[in-house]
């Protein structure tokens, strides 16, 4: 059997006989083929000087199939939160005295003792006195030891009873802006929920709003916004924060319809919260995983507010935030997309592949095109080389 070489060089010097006429009609055989040198001369000029390329998706197949695999295997499955079977907290009995708890405002804290204080008498001012009579707040903090334990308790024997404390100590496993809402959600008394920052940068002027909102919608949840008409962002706010928090709501776009899906100021009902599918407490934007998690959440009502500068303590934002965020969209997209993230994600590892072996082959080409003028007898001679010598 012909050799792919041997089956080439046939092929060509069958076309070559064809062009030169080389068969004799009269008595019907064929004139001496002439040597390969002279058909290698007659060969036209990309032929002489190329040799046959490979397909250029040669061998990424396995490459795709090998990365379909890993991304189903490697990818990281963060540990859920249920409801109904991840809760540690209940709620403390409802007052004795006074009208019932309504609202919960759940307030994340680590190292915020300064802005405690501050926080909670503009609250309770900026609220209408019978919804502020209803209203309760519940702080979580990270074992600050900062002094947080004992201003809340200041705060109360100034007056401020409604205010409940849960402390996580270090070492127990569990911290994090999101983690803390949840816990938050479960000692809540109020069957409004909102969460909001410690730093004042979320107007407490806004809660009525926001509290209006929810109650007049379909929907179990409402968002303030950033980037509603008539706001903006305070002129000291950093560059670097503004192009963060765009980057960040740009890449959570694709799975909400929302304005601003990066919002730490919202509003839910408690029973919806109850209800959600599992959560992944890991990330840094609560408000995000909820909106993909409660039934009918996906197109909340959204309050427009102006997002303020921090005034006391330092902000959180920092590598570790931003890996964070990152792996809950990963989560989040492997979650909304199933099978098909894992095809995306092979198939742009595959693609990368096929870049870097198309940028490698064209080094080659160009070095190789270099190197034409420096030797003779290049291309698809070395193809006739072997069968000329047995000739």
């Amino acid at each position: 059997m012909l050799g792919f070489k041997g089956l080439l060089t046939h092929v060509i010097r069958k076309i070559h006989e064809r062009r030169l006429g080389k068969h004799d009609h009269t008595t019907g055989s064929s004139c001496p083929s002439p040597p390969l040198s002279s058909i290698h001369r007659s060969l036209p000029a990309w032929a002489r000087d190329r040799r046959l390329p490979r397909p250029a998706t040669s061998g990424l197949l396995p490459i795709f199939l090998v990365s379909l695999i890993l991304s189903n295997l490697l990818t990281p499955s963060p540990s859920l939160y249920s409801p109904h079977h991840s809760s540690l907290y209940t709620p403390p009995p409802q007052p004795t005295a006074g009208p019932h708890i309504t609202t919960s405002i759940i307030v994340p804290t680590f190292h915020e003792h300064d802005n405690i204080a501050s926080l909670v008498q503009t609250t309770y001012s900026a609220l209408p006195s019978l919804l502020a009579k209803e209203t309760e707040f519940v702080f979580v903090d990270d074992d600050s030891q900062d002094g947080t334990e004992e201003e809340v308790e200041r705060l109360r024997r100034e007056g401020f009873l409604n205010l409940e404390l849960l402390v996580r100590a270090r070492g127990g496993g569990e911290s994090g802006l999101s983690s803390a809402v949840i816990r938050g959600f479960e000692r809540a008394r109020g069957t409004r929920l909102v969460v909001m920052d410690a730093d004042l940068q979320h107007p407490p002027s806004a809660i009525p709003q926001l509290l209006d909102a929810l109650e007049e919608s379909k929907s179990p949840m409402a968002l303030g916004t950033r980037y509603g008409e008539g706001v903006a962002m305070d002129r000291n706010w950093p560059l670097y924060r503004r192009v963060i928090s765009w980057g960040a709501r740009m890449l959570a776009r694709p799975l909400t319809t929302a304005s601003d899906p990066m919002t730490g100021f919202f509003a839910v009902k408690k029973d919806a919260f109850e209800a959600s599918a599992p959560l992944s407490p890991m990330g840094f934007k609560i408000a995000l995983e909820l909106l993909l998690s409660i039934p009918k959440a996906s197109n909340p009502p959204e309050v427009p507010y102006a997002f303020g500068v921090r005034t006391q303590g330092a902000s959180k934002l920092g590598a570790k935030v931003i890996i964070k965020y990152v792996m809950q969209l990963v989560h989040l997209y492997r979650r909304a997309l199933g099978i098909l993230w894992h095809i995306l994600v092979a198939g742009g590892i595959t693609g990368a592949v096929w870049a870097a072996k198309k940028g490698l082959g064209l080094r080659r080409r160009g070095l190789g095109g270099r190197l034409t003028g420096q030797r003779r007898g290049g291309g698809l001679l070395p193809l006739y080389r072997n069968e000329s010598k047995m000739r």
